[in-house]
Protein backbone atom coordinates (compact mmCIF):
# COMPACT_ATOMS: atom_id res chain seq x y z
CA UNK A 1 0.00 0.00 0.00
CA UNK A 2 2.89 2.34 0.82
CA UNK A 3 4.37 1.78 -2.62
CA UNK A 4 1.07 2.57 -4.33
CA UNK A 5 0.69 5.84 -2.40
CA UNK A 6 4.31 6.81 -3.04
CA UNK A 7 3.93 5.99 -6.73
CA UNK A 8 0.80 8.16 -6.99
CA UNK A 9 2.58 11.03 -5.22
CA UNK A 10 5.55 10.66 -7.58
CA UNK A 11 3.30 10.84 -10.63
CA UNK A 12 1.57 13.96 -9.29
CA UNK A 13 4.90 15.61 -8.52
CA UNK A 14 6.25 14.75 -11.97
CA UNK A 15 3.37 16.46 -13.72
CA UNK A 16 3.39 19.41 -11.30
CA UNK A 17 6.68 20.57 -12.81
CA UNK A 18 4.90 21.78 -15.95
CA UNK A 19 4.13 25.50 -15.70
CA UNK A 20 0.82 25.26 -17.52
CA UNK A 21 -0.37 22.16 -15.70
CA UNK A 22 -3.62 22.17 -13.80
CA UNK A 23 -2.09 20.13 -10.99
CA UNK A 24 -5.20 19.30 -8.96
CA UNK A 25 -8.86 18.99 -9.92
CA UNK A 26 -11.75 18.11 -7.63
CA UNK A 27 -14.89 16.86 -9.43
CA UNK A 28 -18.31 16.28 -7.98
CA UNK A 29 -19.88 15.20 -11.29
CA UNK A 30 -18.86 15.92 -14.91
CA UNK A 31 -18.48 19.71 -15.26
CA UNK A 32 -19.24 20.40 -11.60
CA UNK A 33 -15.60 20.72 -10.59
CA UNK A 34 -12.93 23.03 -9.23
CA UNK A 35 -11.13 24.24 -11.29
CA UNK A 36 -13.22 23.71 -14.39
CA UNK A 37 -10.86 22.95 -17.26
CA UNK A 38 -10.25 20.54 -20.12
CA UNK A 39 -6.81 19.41 -18.92
CA UNK A 40 -5.42 17.91 -15.74
CA UNK A 41 -1.68 17.47 -15.40
CA UNK A 42 -1.52 15.90 -11.98
CA UNK A 43 -4.24 14.47 -9.76
CA UNK A 44 -7.97 14.50 -10.43
CA UNK A 45 -10.34 13.31 -7.70
CA UNK A 46 -14.08 12.95 -8.09
CA UNK A 47 -17.27 11.02 -7.68
CA UNK A 48 -17.66 11.13 -11.45
CA UNK A 49 -15.00 12.93 -13.43
CA UNK A 50 -14.83 13.86 -17.09
CA UNK A 51 -11.86 15.66 -18.65
CA UNK A 52 -10.62 16.02 -22.23
CA UNK A 53 -7.00 15.19 -21.35
CA UNK A 54 -5.34 13.76 -18.25
CA UNK A 55 -1.61 13.41 -17.70
CA UNK A 56 -1.38 11.88 -14.26
CA UNK A 57 -3.89 10.14 -12.02
CA UNK A 58 -7.67 10.25 -12.48
CA UNK A 59 -9.52 8.79 -9.51
CA UNK A 60 -13.31 8.58 -9.81
CA UNK A 61 -15.37 6.83 -7.18
CA UNK A 62 -18.10 5.94 -9.70
CA UNK A 63 -16.50 6.70 -13.04
CA UNK A 64 -13.52 8.34 -14.72
CA UNK A 65 -13.68 9.61 -18.31
CA UNK A 66 -10.77 11.08 -20.26
CA UNK A 67 -10.60 11.83 -23.96
CA UNK A 68 -6.84 11.31 -23.86
CA UNK A 69 -5.16 9.60 -20.91
CA UNK A 70 -1.48 9.32 -20.08
CA UNK A 71 -1.24 7.87 -16.62
CA UNK A 72 -3.60 5.99 -14.32
CA UNK A 73 -7.40 5.74 -14.17
CA UNK A 74 -8.99 4.30 -11.03
CA UNK A 75 -12.74 3.90 -10.53
CA UNK A 76 -15.68 1.56 -10.84
CA UNK A 77 -15.97 2.43 -14.55
CA UNK A 78 -13.04 3.90 -16.49
CA UNK A 79 -13.31 5.18 -20.05
CA UNK A 80 -10.84 6.77 -22.47
CA UNK A 81 -10.70 7.31 -26.20
CA UNK A 82 -6.91 7.18 -26.41
CA UNK A 83 -5.02 5.84 -23.42
CA UNK A 84 -1.46 5.07 -22.38
CA UNK A 85 -0.93 3.71 -18.88
CA UNK A 86 -3.12 1.75 -16.46
CA UNK A 87 -6.87 1.38 -16.08
CA UNK A 88 -7.95 -0.27 -12.85
CA UNK A 89 -11.64 -0.79 -12.09
CA UNK A 90 -14.73 -2.93 -12.36
CA UNK A 91 -15.12 -2.06 -16.05
CA UNK A 92 -12.41 -0.53 -18.25
CA UNK A 93 -13.40 0.81 -21.66
CA UNK A 94 -11.15 2.30 -24.33
CA UNK A 95 -11.15 3.03 -28.04
CA UNK A 96 -7.37 2.49 -28.27
CA UNK A 97 -5.13 1.60 -25.34
CA UNK A 98 -1.47 0.88 -24.61
CA UNK A 99 -0.64 -0.45 -21.18
CA UNK A 100 -2.47 -2.57 -18.63
CA UNK A 101 -6.18 -2.97 -17.97
CA UNK A 102 -7.13 -4.61 -14.64
CA UNK A 103 -10.84 -5.24 -14.10
CA UNK A 104 -13.76 -7.61 -14.29
CA UNK A 105 -14.51 -6.40 -17.81
CA UNK A 106 -11.82 -4.94 -20.07
CA UNK A 107 -13.13 -3.69 -23.42
CA UNK A 108 -10.96 -2.05 -26.07
CA UNK A 109 -12.90 -1.25 -29.22
CA UNK A 110 -9.92 -1.01 -31.58
CA UNK A 111 -6.21 -1.52 -30.92
CA UNK A 112 -4.82 -2.83 -27.65
CA UNK A 113 -1.12 -3.16 -26.85
CA UNK A 114 -0.14 -4.56 -23.47
CA UNK A 115 -1.93 -6.81 -20.96
CA UNK A 116 -5.61 -7.23 -20.16
CA UNK A 117 -6.22 -8.96 -16.83
CA UNK A 118 -9.84 -9.63 -15.92
CA UNK A 119 -12.85 -11.92 -16.03
CA UNK A 120 -13.83 -10.89 -19.60
CA UNK A 121 -11.28 -9.35 -21.96
CA UNK A 122 -12.13 -7.99 -25.41
CA UNK A 123 -10.09 -6.15 -28.00
CA UNK A 124 -10.50 -5.91 -31.74
CA UNK A 125 -6.75 -6.15 -32.35
CA UNK A 126 -4.42 -7.30 -29.57
CA UNK A 127 -0.66 -7.18 -29.28
CA UNK A 128 0.30 -8.68 -25.95
CA UNK A 129 -1.43 -10.77 -23.29
CA UNK A 130 -5.04 -11.47 -22.36
CA UNK A 131 -5.43 -13.22 -19.01
CA UNK A 132 -8.99 -13.98 -17.93
CA UNK A 133 -11.91 -16.37 -17.83
CA UNK A 134 -13.09 -15.38 -21.34
CA UNK A 135 -10.68 -13.75 -23.80
CA UNK A 136 -11.73 -12.53 -27.25
CA UNK A 137 -9.92 -10.73 -30.02
CA UNK A 138 -10.29 -10.64 -33.79
CA UNK A 139 -6.55 -10.57 -34.52
CA UNK A 140 -3.63 -11.11 -32.19
CA UNK A 141 0.12 -11.12 -31.86
CA UNK A 142 0.52 -12.64 -28.45
CA UNK A 143 -0.94 -15.04 -25.92
CA UNK A 144 -4.30 -15.70 -24.28
CA UNK A 145 -4.61 -17.59 -20.99
CA UNK A 146 -8.04 -18.49 -19.65
CA UNK A 147 -11.00 -20.86 -19.71
CA UNK A 148 -12.26 -19.80 -23.17
CA UNK A 149 -9.82 -18.15 -25.59
CA UNK A 150 -10.98 -16.86 -28.96
CA UNK A 151 -8.83 -15.39 -31.72
CA UNK A 152 -11.31 -14.98 -34.57
CA UNK A 153 -8.73 -14.72 -37.38
CA UNK A 154 -6.10 -17.11 -36.00
CA UNK A 155 -3.96 -18.34 -38.88
CA UNK A 156 -1.38 -20.02 -36.62
CA UNK A 157 -3.46 -22.18 -34.28
CA UNK A 158 -7.17 -22.76 -33.60
CA UNK A 159 -9.68 -19.89 -33.43
CA UNK A 160 -11.13 -21.23 -30.14
CA UNK A 161 -9.22 -23.16 -27.51
CA UNK A 162 -9.36 -23.77 -23.75
CA UNK A 163 -6.60 -22.89 -21.26
CA UNK A 164 -4.50 -21.02 -23.83
CA UNK A 165 -4.42 -19.68 -27.39
CA UNK A 166 -1.77 -17.83 -29.34
CA UNK A 167 -0.87 -16.21 -32.62
CA UNK A 168 2.50 -14.64 -33.49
Amino acid sequence: MKRVVLSLVAVVMLFAVSAQAQVFKLSLWDDICIPNGDYTGGLELGIGSQTQAVDGVQLGIIYSQAGKLQGVQLGLVNNTDDGIGVQWGLANIAQDFKGVQYGWINWTKNDFIGAQVGFINYAKETKGLQLGFINYTETMKGLQLGFVNIIKDNKMFLPVFVIFNFCF
